[in-house]
């Protein structure tokens, strides 16, 4: 059996439940997905079109996770180090249990969640979806932005042009409320709006119950981490 080395360092989360994907993509450490209807597989092709195989043994401690599966017709052993990033664990028990649950995605809830929680950088980015309108005008995201260029939040409501704040005061979880407190001037606004300073947003996340407890563990341990970058 060969055996595949990994290294959690860096963590993504998608939930999309929209009726045209219905998907959750996680990369911790490697490629797990799982479609509507079905469980969570192993990619054996994160950088091209999706090939799913399903594994199996799979066995998660606080430092590692390991398992098995059959990748490109080879008996592979899979060890995968969790102990670089703290939401690593979160995501790895959350694919045995939607497993061992056999849970399925609802298309009843419209949050699309992504979460990306590197080293010192967080990525979050939240959005309405509902089904049969396509105009742009109408959407509804937030997108909460810690990287190397920049930190940044950009907001867009229905019927209002979208926002962009570079300045990011405090951001806040109280269980399914999300709320951010932006400063400066929104870097996007017209020019006889643009003395206005200062934006405070908030989100009410509608998930699934059965990923509510994930989603607000990941969102914590990504705020928590940048907090020091906060422009009080």
């Amino acid at each position: 059996m060969e055996i595949v080395k990994s290294v959690a360092s860096a963590v993504t989360f998608l939930l999309d439940p929209g009726k045209l994907w219905t998907r959750i993509d996680t990369i911790t450490g490697e490629n797990f997905r799982t479609l509507k209807g079905g469980r969570f597989m192993l990619n054996e092709t994160p950088l091209v079109d999706a090939s799913l195989v399903p594994f199996s043994n799979l066995y998660i401690d606080n430092k590692s996770m390991t398992f098995d599966a059959k990748v490109q017709k080879v008996d592979t052993g899979f060890e995968v180090d969790l102990s670089k990033n703290k939401a690593a664990p979160l995501i790895a028990n959350f694919i045995k249990k939607y497993n061992e649950e056999e849970w399925q995605i609802s298309t009843n809830h419209f949050n699309s969640v992504q979460i990306k929680i590197e080293k010192k950088y967080l990525t979050i980015r939240l959005e309405s979806i509902r089904e049969g309108d396509t105009n742009i005008d109408n959407k509804n995201w937030l997108i909460i932005s810690f990287n190397k260029s920049c930190n940044y939040v950009q907001i867009k409501e229905p019927s209002i042009p979208q926002k962009r704040f570079e300045s990011i005061k405090a951001i806040t979880l109280d269980h399914l409320k999300l709320r951010v407190e932006c400063g400066g001037r929104d870097v996007w606004a017209e020019e006889e709006h643009s003395d206005e300073s200062g934006y405070s947003y908030e989100w009410d996340l509608d998930i699934q119950p059965e990923f509510q407890e994930l989603i607000i563990g990941l969102l914590d341990i990504g705020i928590q981490s940048q907090r020091k970058k906060f422009n009080e």
